[in-house]
């Protein structure tokens, strides 16, 4: 993995020229077709993804044109929305649509709503930033497992925190008529075990999942360590704060199974300050 630092004079004009080339590169994914023969962005737009993530990832990509093996599919995980909702969107491009699902976050970061995230190890918290998808394994804990690298200084340690997508069974319209809220992770993505495989099948060849929150996506650049959204989370009466049987699992260690191996050249994904943002 390759890490860099950018001025900002040189960022701000890379971002001069990012717009220019969403608005006439014709490789852009600004500018890609779907099967149909729809504009990609347009399209995705109109059913309901958020903006500026969808900005941030297709930026992401053009700017690692060559780097990234899949093109054809990614994640974006918009924990602006609480864990009732199904706040992952499995997106598409060739087709141009949206598969949305459940999605966990760490038991540290909130209730129902993910407030706080961290990229410390032991916080069991859920991370912000840029994931690079580094093919799957079998976990004793979780089963079949998507491994991730974080890319971004705001999840840097989502290696050795063991930060992977995975399925649970504490993830599901069940558990939230139970319990008032989806089932909470030690900070991975934890999503619905028949969704699960699909996913894993989409990007394990190398492709990106943004972790986005749009009140602290520029926080977390500034002080990637920790970011919080101010005051304190108001959880209606009904829902259950305790942890769950069905939550309580002992913690990952490393696997000996072998992971699925991404292409050749795979992993060399350049980070680059989106927002022109350099930590102090």
């Amino acid at each position: 993995m390759r890490f860099f630092q950018i001025p900002f004079l040189t960022v701000s004009l890379m971002l001069v020229a990012s717009f220019a080339m969403a608005s006439f590169a014709p490789n852009s994914m600004f500018n890609r077709k779907t099967t149909s023969g729809k504009n990609l962005y347009k399209e995705l737009i109109a059913q309901g993804v958020p903006e500026e993530p969808l900005n941030l990832l297709f930026r992401m990509f053009d700017y690692n044109v060559g780097r990234i093996p899949n093109t054809k599919s990614a994640v974006i995980v918009d924990y602006t929305q609480s864990s009732v909702q199904k706040r992952l969107l499995f997106l598409k491009f060739d087709t141009g649509t949206i598969e949305r699902t459940y999605v966990s976050h760490g038991i540290n970061s909130g209730v129902l709503e993910t407030r706080s995230f961290s990229n410390l190890i032991d916080t069991w918290k859920s991370s912000l930033g840029f994931y690079f998808a580094k093919g799957s394994y079998n976990s004793w804990k979780n089963g079949p497992s998507l491994k991730l690298e974080g890319i971004d200084r705001s999840n840097s340690n989502a290696k050795d925190r063991l930060i992977v997508l995975h399925g649970a069974k504490y993830v599901s319209e069940d558990f939230i008529l139970r319990n008032g809220r989806l089932g909470w992770s030690q900070g991975c993505f934890a999503v619905q075990p028949e969704v699960l495989q699909p996913i894993i099948n989409a990007l394990q060849s190398g492709s990106l999942i943004l972790s986005y929150h749009k009140d602290l996506w520029r926080q977390a650049r500034e002080y990637p360590n920790d970011q919080e959204v101010l005051g304190n989370e108001v959880v209606p009466p009904n829902v259950n704060t305790r942890i769950t049987p069905e939550e309580q699992v002992e913690p990952e260690v490393p696997s000996p199974t072998p992971p699925t191996p991404v292409p050749p050249g795979a992993g060399e994904i350049q980070w680059v300050d989106l927002l022109g943002i350099e930590s102090p």
